[in-house]
């Protein structure tokens, strides 16, 4: 892999991209850690250097292009870098230390990016120059050749494959599926894309490990090129063809990467015609490159199910023109012809026509694939769609896994979803299960727990629940807390930690209710759906996602409690990100009108723990989020005079069921 990334960077900086693709470090804090500003507000950097250091210049630029700002940083002293942009765009500061021979570094923000749009539209024979592309590639068979080697992976089939294209080329990869002896068996499809650099091998292991995953998984060349081959046949190959974007870029009827896109058409069809598809689910990915072939392929395909693309390249070509540096393929911004030309494989014109669920990442200081053309992009998109910015990252070549964490966290977790058959973008009002063994054996024990004593008040919602209730040792203070609160009530804590409302949805579905008749519900629900990361132009649409997803527990638990009173609790304040704070008090005026002060009543004690503009008072929270027992307290404050309403007095007896706890803590022990 090391070797690979190494041919990448001398394959991008020969084409000009600039070197200030690093962080400059811990000493440069933003205003904002998730790097996103609304327009009009002041992107800036707290500094103060260290005294050993020689200080430091910056130049700040719009798109890094235009030059907005200038200046010095001396040590020892804090400082502020600052600036507003009065238009949707990327902010980048350029950082170099003032010694000899440093190279520049930089910082990264993006300003109202929901807003960016591509420079020029696209052509308006777009479709139909595609159209009659993929046509005339449909008229030369493919005739695939499947060549089975050893797969060096237990319980996984490996081949190399190699197809006929147009003009007789050929299309190379390798295809990796679970073993089958019965040969009935279909699976989900992975087709991943390449990254940029002269050819090279593709490793087995890209495919053969998502095959031990389940899927149909296919990895192809994007060069016509042999993919298991040793070092010397690639140094060997023409030097033409590892400079490829040079090649025909004033012509789009022969430019390199119409046969590119082509080849990925190809191997869209081959896997939607191969009996061991399972019919649903036909994934597209890749990275820089290979995320700019899977954006043209997921909108020029109507076989593709859903994409992943990680700092995709290709996108908003014309944006030098138009204030916004551009990136790889890096064609001449002076020349019109190859600007014309381009217009027909920008993934921005592609972005536009893809309506399946999408994932997409950008690096905020990416020189390679800068972050202002991906958004371009990205807000074309049609379907379903999740973004995963990377405040702090360079091109994925450059950057660290903790720089790149975004794009591994969520990839992971969509790759995992659509394997399953599952939708990675979840409804907050449709049913969905927790996967995880540790929330099967939960749920396991909460549906025991509904017939292993009298429940008279059933809390139902996520961590912030489960913990005032549990049998965890390291919670028995909140424990203590309930008891003293709710003893005499019968009341039964339903809580599950991570539960968004589809999982609690899912939860009431599938028997934690049943039977249990409670006099009370009530709900806390909706803070996992918020999540921690920041607004990009959504805040209204996550809320109105958030509050329908409660209005659907209501639905179910007065569908399985006709008796009960419903209570609904407003979200609590999130501090582990400042910036999501308008979208709980969004989501907590949508969930107050479910209400109508009879059997649905609304409390909400966000007064009691946080300042008028959402911040936490001292010991309220543990964490930013999860309640300390002060805070239970303003809550329990809040129910009790309900429940002495419908409940009356306390008995002396409490014949709730015992707590329960985390299954993993006990299996831990």
């Amino acid at each position: 892999m090391k070797v690979f990334r190494a041919a990448l960077l001398l394959a991008l900086v020969s084409c000009g991209v600039a070197r200030a693709d690093e962080t400059p470090g811990p000493y440069y804090i933003p205003y904002k850690p998730s790097g996103i500003y609304a327009l009009g507000e002041t992107v800036g950097w707290n500094v103060t250097l260290p005294w050993s250091s020689p200080g430091a210049s910056y130049v700040i630029r719009e798109n890094n292009l235009k030059e907005l700002g200038s200046g010095v940083i001396k040590a020892g002293k804090p400082a502020r870098i600052e600036v507003k942009l009065d238009a949707p765009g990327m902010v980048y500061v350029e950082v170099t230390e003032n010694s000899r021979g440093a190279m520049p570094k930089a910082l990264g923000a993006a300003v109202a990016p929901e807003k960016i749009q591509p420079s020029i539209p696209a052509p308006a024979d777009f479709d139909a120059f595609w159209k009659a592309k993929i046509v005339a590639l449909r008229k030369v068979p493919a005739k695939p050749e499947l060549t089975s080697k050893p797969s060096e992976k237990d319980g996984v089939d490996f081949a190399i494959v190699r197809m006929d294209h147009l003009d007789g080329k050929h299309v190379w990869g390798q295809l990796a599926k679970p073993a089958d002896p019965t040969g009935r068996k279909k699976y989900p499809a992975l087709l991943i894309l390449q990254w940029a650099s002269p050819p090279y091998p593709l490793h087995k292991t890209w495919v053969t490990d998502r095959a031990a995953e389940g899927w149909l998984a296919l990895n192809i060349e994007p060069h016509d090129v042999m993919p298991d081959q040793p070092k010397e046949y690639y140094d060997a190959l023409p030097e033409a063809i590892k400079n490829y974007n040079t090649i025909e870029t004033r012509n789009r009827d022969k430019n390199y990467f119409l046969y590119m896109y082509l080849a990925d058409i190809r191997a869209v069809d081959y896997l939607a015609t191969r009996p061991d598809w399972d019919g649903k689910t036909l994934v597209v990915m890749g990275t820089s490159m290979g995320g700019q072939q899977s954006l043209c392929t997921a909108g020029l395909h109507p076989k593709v199910t859903a994409m992943l693309v990680n700092v995709p390249a290709g996108a908003d070509v014309n944006g030098t023109a138009h204030g916004r540096k551009t990136g790889y393929p890096f064609w001449d911004p002076n020349d019109p012809k190859v600007l014309e030309t381009a217009q027909y494989f920008d993934t921005a014109s592609c972005a536009a026509r893809i309506k399946v669920p999408s994932l997409v990442t950008m690096g905020f200081i990416d020189t390679a694939t800068p972050p202002a053309s991906i958004w371009a992009a990205y807000n074309g998109i049609q379907g379903p769609k999740q973004v995963a910015p990377m405040p702090d990252s360079p091109h994925n070549h450059l950057a660290t896994p903790e720089q790149s964490m975004p794009w591994t966290r969520a990839s992971a977790a969509w790759l995992s979803a659509l394997v399953a058959g599952r939708p990675p973008i979840e409804r907050a009002d449709v049913a969905a299960p927790r996967t995880d063994e540790n929330s099967r054996i939960a749920h396991e024990q909460l549906l025991a727990k509904r017939t292993a004593g009298q429940i008279d008040v059933y809390f139902v919602g996520d961590s912030i629940t489960r913990r005032w209730g549990t049998s965890d040792e390291q919670w028995k203070d909140l424990l203590e807390n309930w008891n003293a609160n709710f003893k005499g009530w019968n009341a039964a804590n339903f809580g599950w930690g991570a539960d968004k409302t589809q999982n609690m949805l899912w939860r009431l579905q599938n028997g934690e209710l049943d039977g249990v008749k409670p006099k009370v519900v009530v709900v806390m629900a909706g803070t996992n759906n918020i999540g921690n990361a920041s607004p990009i132009g959504d805040a209204e649409p996550r809320a109105a996602d958030v509050a329908r997803g409660v209005a659907a527990l209501l639905k179910e638990i007065r569908k399985r409690a006709p008796g009960a009173t419903v209570v609904l609790t407003g979200i609590t304040p999130r501090n582990d990100n400042m910036d999501v704070m308008p979208v709980v008090d969004a989501a907590n005026r949508q969930i107050a009108t479910l209400a109508d002060g009879k059997s649905i009543r609304y409390i909400n004690i966000n007064a009691q723990l946080a300042t008028p503009d959402g911040v936490l008072r001292d010991g309220m929270a543990f964490d930013g989020l999860h309640l300390t027992p002060k805070a239970y307290q303003h809550w329990a404050n809040a129910l009790k005079p309900i429940l002495m309403e419908i409940l009356g007095a306390p008995a002396a007896t409490d014949r709730a069921p015992p707590p329960t706890g985390d299954p993993s803590a006990v299996r831990r022990q």
